[in-house]
C-alpha cells in the first residue's frame, strides 16, 4: 500500500512540475489524496517498522523486498524535501 501511495505522490509531483495542472485535472483529483495526504505518513510508518524489525532481527533484509524498501526510502527523502 505504501508503494502505491508513493507512486501517486510521484505522479502528483510530476504533474505539478509540468506547470499546467489544469490539463491533468482528471488525474490530479484521484492521486492528490493518496499522494499528498496518505503517502508521507504511511511511508514514514512503513520505513520505521521495517527498520525496527531489521534491527530486532525479526526479519531478514531479503524478506522485505529490498528494491521496494530502497525505493520507499528514496521517495520518503523526496517527500520530506518537497514543499507542499
Amino acid at each position: 500500500m505504501s508503494f502505491i501511495c508513493n507512486i501517486c505522490f510521484l505522479l502528483g509531483y510530476f504533474v505539478r512540475m509540468m506547470g499546467d495542472p489544469e490539463a491533468w485535472s482528471f488525474l490530479t483529483k484521484h492521486v492528490t489524496i493518496l499522494g499528498w495526504l496518505v503517502a508521507a505518513p504511511l511511508n514514514i510508518l512503513t520505513v520505521l517498522i521495517a527498520v525496527v524489525m531489521l534491527l530486532l532481527k525479526k526479519v531478514r533484509f531479503a524478506d522485505i523486498h529490498p528494491y521496494i524498501f530502497v525505493l520507499n526510502v528514496l521517495i520518503l527523502l523526496i517527500q520530506l524535501a518537497s514543499p507542499i
